[in-house]
C-alpha cells in the first residue's frame, strides 16, 4: 500500500493519540474519524466555522483541560 508523510504538530499528535486505540495505527484513527463524519469527506467542511480568536483559545484550554488526567501533565 503506497503511503504519503504529513507534518503535524506535536499538540495535535497528543490529541490524535488520546483517541487511537490500542491496536489501531494512526492511518486506521484517521481513516474512522474522516468517514465518522456521516462518511462525507472532511474538505466538505473545511471553512464552515467562523471561529473568533476567542472561541479557539477557549477551545484549546478546554482540550488542555481534558488532556490532563491522560497525560498527567498541565497543558500540551
Amino acid at each position: 500500500m503506497a503511503s504519503k508523510t504529513i507534518t503535524i504538530t506535536v499538540e495535535v499528535y497528543q490529541l490524535l493519540k488520546v483517541l487511537k486505540k490500542q491496536d489501531e495505527s494512526f492511518s486506521e484513527l484517521l481513516r474512522r474519524l474522516a468517514m465518522r463524519v456521516n462518511g462525507q469527506k472532511l474538505d466538505n467542511f473545511f471553512g464552515s466555522w467562523d471561529l473568533k480568536d476567542q472561541e479557539y483559545k477557549e477551545i484549546q484550554e478546554e482540550i488542555k483541560a481534558n488532556l490532563l488526567p491522560f497525560n498527567g501533565k498541565k497543558g500540551v
